[in-house]
């Protein structure tokens, strides 16, 4: 096993675990970007495989690509459609999803990148991105807190980087926030936060003008279509 995977505490025995935050976070993602007439799927850098498990158990049609070999004979052995090399992957998808991804990515092949993904798209498909939020000082720490982040994504880089492809960014912001993440203890608490959030964050944002939006968040999430 490489450094980095245990660095990351991933391994066999751990890999496809859903952890009731993890499911409620990703139930709500297809809620929120009505995902919910999705047929195939590709997640691109699936790491430790939560989403993977996730799409199975709504049988979804779904492959991953992954650069960690171990990773990828793991995913293989248990039962997942797998690849090393996104230049082996010969289907259309309806969904391609990058969590944490393009951070690790220098921004010189972001565009050669994206176009590759666009290539593997159905018509109307959609692409849906998270990475550690470079307009925000929250998300500092999910940047700086890899060593292999290579990239800061921001709002405006991402409209730069499309402009050299057929893609268009539907959506920009930070990222969702479930109110009921496994625990009825802490909906409470976490409905205040989120009010919380919304408040101090348009106060941020007028005093500060112009700021984008989801600056009170570590993460930001873009979704761009065909």
């Amino acid at each position: 096993m490489s450094g980095y995977l245990d660095w990351k505490n991933w391994d066999y025995d751990s890999f496809g675990h859903l952890s009731k935050s993890d499911y409620y976070y990703f139930k709500l993602l297809f809620k929120k970007f009505k995902l919910g007439s999705i047929n195939a799927v590709l997640e691109v850098g699936f790491g430790n495989g939560s989403f993977l498990s996730f799409l199975k158990e709504l049988g979804i049609k779904t492959s991953g690509v992954e650069l960690e070999k171990e990773l990828v004979l793991t995913a293989k052995r248990k039962g997942y459609k797998a690849y090393q090399d996104i230049k082996e992957i010969t289907e259309k998808f309806d969904l391609i999803v990058c969590f944490d991804v393009l951070e690790h990515i220098p921004q010189e092949e972001i565009v050669a990148f994206l176009k590759e993904l666009e290539e593997m798209l159905l018509p109307f498909g959609k692409i849906i991105i998270r990475v550690p939020n470079g307009s925000s000082p929250l998300g500092l720490t999910n940047q700086n807190g890899d060593p292999t982040h290579v990239n800061t994504l921001t709002a405006s880089k991402m409209a730069y980087y499309l402009a050299n492809t057929n893609l268009s960014m539907t959506y920009s912001n930070g990222d969702i926030y479930p109110i009921y993440n496994g625990k009825i203890t802490k909906i409470f608490s976490r409905f205040l936060k989120k009010i919380l959030r919304i408040f101090i964050e348009k106060i941020i944002r007028f005093i500060f003008s112009p700021l984008s939006k989801g600056i009170l968040s570590a993460n930001a999430i873009f979704i761009l279509e065909k």
